[in-house]
């Protein structure tokens, strides 16, 4: 990541409230709806059960087609691979209108890391 991108990041973590592992796992556990901003590619290989893929790529493009107008109030996790463009992301969701969005730190890495269950190419069901 380099120095500009960097610091987009850590500016988008002042106006976002970014999860821990432990938070995203009880989030999940309530029926939250999660959001996978990683590449097609990245997300064709693993992903967290449940997460639909919307890539940050195209996302301020897209969002409203995948979240109806109805779900701004309900909450959203959002990962990524380790962190940095679901919090570009999420700052991007609530800049839209949606109220309660949250980023997780430490994105896909850490959850594999972590030995949490993922699903194998999610688009081939």
């Amino acid at each position: 990541m380099n120095y500009l991108s960097n610091n987009l990041v850590k500016e988008a973590h002042q106006h976002v409230e970014v999860v821990n592992f432990t938070e995203a796992c009880d989030m999940l556990k309530e029926g939250i709806n999660i959001i996978d901003v990683r590449e097609p590619a990245e997300y064709r290989k693993a992903a967290i059960p449940g997460a639909i893929n919307i890539p940050r790529s195209v996302f301020e493009f897209v969002i409203n087609d995948h979240v109806n107008e109805k779900d701004r109030q309900k909450p959203h996790l959002i990962y990524c691979r380790s962190g940095g463009r679901a919090a570009l992301a999420a700052v991007t969701m609530k800049n839209m209108g949606y109220e309660n969005v949250y980023a997780m730190y430490g994105g896909f890495e850490h959850w594999e890391k972590e030995g949490r269950r993922v699903k194998n190419n999610p688009t081939q069901d």
